[in-house]
């Protein structure tokens, strides 16, 4: 995991990064107390994680602090907790880390936060149809039947059904119409194409 920390206390800086060095697979990419070197900076160095104390935000960028990093969303937003935050504040962040917490909540609330990276990775992964997924549906959206697809592809009927079953579940749409809008809208198919 690759982190930034943000914070304007050179010393919470130093001491939650010595203890994020006891964690196996943590790296510091990089420390921060500059604010308008974060915005540019952290998006060069594109981490997993950015440990951000609120306190560094004025107020209006607290209130949207996720809407300054939308253009980088697979990275977490931390918060990290030294003084009082409003609750509506915190919900904006992916975990919150206090000040007077140890290293096992630390450690918990980054192993929660990498395990949800992984559990999107793996979304987005099986998201994406396979090229011969991507031939089926194409010849869906052409009107044609499981067995002429079969015929086309040559490939078995039943490979035909379990690649349907897989364009369903991946795409979360049932009917051969929707996917047909689908097919066209991802420039699977060109409008003409269609019957």
């Amino acid at each position: 995991m690759k982190i930034v920390i943000a914070d304007p206390s050179p010393m919470l800086q130093l001491g939650l990064a010595a203890m994020l060095q006891e964690i196996p697979d943590c790296e510091i990419a990089w420390k921060t107390s500059d604010v308008q070197a974060l915005f540019s900076r952290v998006r060069v160095l594109n981490p997993d994680i950015l440990i951000l104390n609120p306190v560094m935000l004025d107020y209006a960028k607290r209130m949207s602090v996720r809407t300054l990093f939308e253009d980088m969303p697979n990275m977490k937003l931390v918060a990290l907790v030294s003084t009082f935050v409003d609750a509506a504040q915190l919900r904006q962040y992916h975990g919150v880390i206090e000040m007077t917490d140890e290293l096992q909540r630390i450690r918990y609330t980054l192993n929660q936060l990498q395990d949800s990276m992984r559990e999107a990775e793996d979304e987005s992964e099986s998201a994406q149809l396979s090229d011969r997924e991507k031939d089926v549906l194409v010849c869906l959206a052409k009107g044609l039947k499981n067995s002429e697809i079969a015929d086309q592809l040559h490939i078995s009927i039943h490979t035909v059904i379990t690649h349907r079953k897989n364009i369903v579940r991946k795409t979360g749409i049932k009917s051969v119409s929707a996917l047909t809008v689908y097919a066209i809208i991802n420039n699977l198919i060109d409008e003409k194409d269609i019957i």
